[in-house]
């Protein structure tokens, strides 16, 4: 991870970053710009336009909000309405519900471990998940920002992001980790989450002042910030437009807290938005957490250090599957598109990170940055060699999100390859049940002789009852789809698809003629691997 340090006026050290991203700067804002590419390009300029659209006539116009970006733009050489419009496609990404329901493919979907040391420090434990393997992993940095009118603050992200906005702490003592709801708000009087962020920060510095805040800012669309303070009072905070929903809680004396994206609001249902299977994947997560914070307290007896509390984080839970029945499987904290795993720890002005290439696990690729509001630096980690994750299973979460890499590109050569990787190197984990069911579902979307489809069927029947509920449903309607396309006896209960909005999209699909209903069925369907769900088109 780069290290670089920014003193003095804001605009010209935006400025002079803008300088140095110059070039990598971009490569980061191609791939965050895929994350609205659909395989339509009609669709494409619809949902750029509607971007270009926002920002034109209502967020640009807040010049204020802008200033800084403005100086980064500069130096980047770009116009800083492509600037910002990058800055927006994670705003788009969560409230596309509103426009294209379906077509949501970006997630950020995060989680936080925040507890005591055993000095009684309050330690805060982030790993962020985004699909952008092969950029900000390899551009990942820390900053430390020393700049006129703000708290020595140290943000970690990635070159092309200039804010202290996605991870950070600062000199008051206070964590910040941006988490991602999934809502249908959006805000056009909002500021932009960055922009928000590093307003926040310059003029608030404690639990009090920070509630202040947002009680008096608007956001865009719905995030999450989770915040420690040096004493131990935690906030969790959904920021939903102009109905902020604050949740103020405590880092307990002996424990770990765990949060990932459920909405902190419970008078608000989840499942109502977009990504359909997205509260199966936070549950699930939870349920995987919970247990590794048990089995860490039962065997410890003590509060972790930040090195235990790096390594529980990143370190897959021991899954056993009893005779090939994935029923029972929970997709770990630590996902195919964790690219960036640390802690933090505010008193002292430490923080632990993971190195290398994502998805991070725990490896020997770990290292300490000291004296973060000083005279910062950054050391490597001694690791016992028998504590690291195997690599056969980093390298089979790698193959995972470049498969997803090749389903997004709609290329079926990369896909097929990847999977085949995924299952070869995960031939010992749970894991492998999910690359084969992908490339199942790969299969229907690229093979077309009957022949291949009759086995097809019969793959999919054997992992029937055999799923997590939400992705037995997916299978259901897989077996479904292929029953009518060979013309035989439907053999699906459509009751039998547990998951409401499933069954109804089953049904849609039922009216369109059989003749064609292979080649637009597989037009509608957008596989993501990275949060164990399949998206739909046709969603409304």
């Amino acid at each position: 991870m780069d290290l670089i340090t920014l003193i003095g006026d804001i605009d010209e050290n935006f400025y002079q970053l803008g300088l140095k991203d110059k070039e990598v700067g971009k490569l980061v804002h191609h791939d965050v710009k895929m994350m609205l590419r659909t395989p339509w390009k009609p669709v494409n300029m619809v949902i750029e336009e509607i971007g270009k659209a926002v920002l034109k006539n209502s967020l640009l116009r807040k010049a204020d909000y802008y200033t800084h970006l403005k100086h980064y733009a500069e130096g980047l050489g770009i116009s800083l309405e492509e600037c910002a419009y990058v800055m927006l496609i994670p705003e788009l990404v969560s409230s596309m519900s509103k426009w294209a329901p379906g077509f949501i493919k970006g997630n950020l979907g995060c989680s936080s471990f925040m507890t005591r040391n055993p000095e009684g420090h309050v330690i805060h434990g982030r790993i962020l998940d985004f699909p952008l393997q092969g950029s900000y992993d390899v551009y990942e940095r820390a900053i430390q920002y020393d700049l006129n009118g703000m708290p020595k603050t140290l943000g970690f992200g990635s070159k092309g992001i200039p804010y202290p906005s996605i991870t950070l702490m600062t000199e008051d003592g206070i964590t910040l980790a941006l988490h991602q709801k999934f809502t249908n708000i959006f805000n056009p009087q909002g500021m932009s989450i960055f922009e928000y962020i590093l307003k926040m920060i310059k003029t608030a510095n404690d639990k009090p002042s920070i509630i202040e805040f947002i009680k008096n800012h608007q956001t865009i669309t719905t995030w999450c910030l989770y915040m420690t303070f040096k004493n131990g009072e935690v906030l969790a905070c959904d920021l939903s437009g102009d109905k902020p929903f604050i949740n103020e809680l405590n880092v307990p004396d002996s424990g770990i807290l765990y949060f990932c994206n459920h909405l902190e609001d419970k008078s608000l249902n989840q499942r109502q938005y977009l990504p359909l299977g997205f509260d199966q994947y936070n549950l699930m997560r939870e349920e995987v957490a919970a247990k590794k914070i048990v089995n860490f307290m039962n065997k410890k007896k003590t509060q972790p250090s930040q090195l235990e509390l790096l390594q529980m984080m990143s370190t897959p839970l021991d899954q056993k599957l009893k005779d090939d029945d994935f029923k029972s499987y929970n997709l770990d904290n630590l996902t195919p598109s964790s690219i960036s795993v640390m802690t933090m720890n505010p008193t002292d002005g430490s923080s632990l990170y993971l190195g290398g290439l994502a998805p991070k696990v725990f490896t020997d690729n770990v290292f300490e940055i000291k004296d973060a509001f000083n005279r910062v630096k950054i050391e490597p980690v001694k690791i016992k060699s028998e504590s690291v994750v195997d690599p056969e299973y980093h390298l089979g979460l790698r193959s995972f999100m470049d498969a997803q890499k090749g389903f997004d590109a709609h290329n079926s050569i990369e896909i097929y390859h990847n999977l085949q990787m995924a299952i070869d190197h995960l031939e010992k984990y749970p894991e492998r049940k999910i690359a084969e069911f992908y490339f199942l579902i790969a299969q229907y979307l690229y093979e077309s002789h009957n022949k291949v489809l009759a086995s097809l069927l019969n793959e999919f029947k054997k992992f029937e009852d055999k799923l997590p509920p939400y992705l037995n449903d997916h299978c259901l309607m897989f077996i479904g789809r292929l029953e009518r396309i060979l013309k035989m006896p439907p053999s699906l209960e459509e009751d039998k698809i547990q998951t409401k909005k499933l069954r109804e999209i089953y049904q849609k699909e039922l009216m369109i003629p059989r003749a064609v209903f292979h080649v637009a069925s597989k037009g509608m369907i957008i596989p993501r691997i990275d949060i164990l769900d399949v998206i739909y088109v046709l969603t409304t």
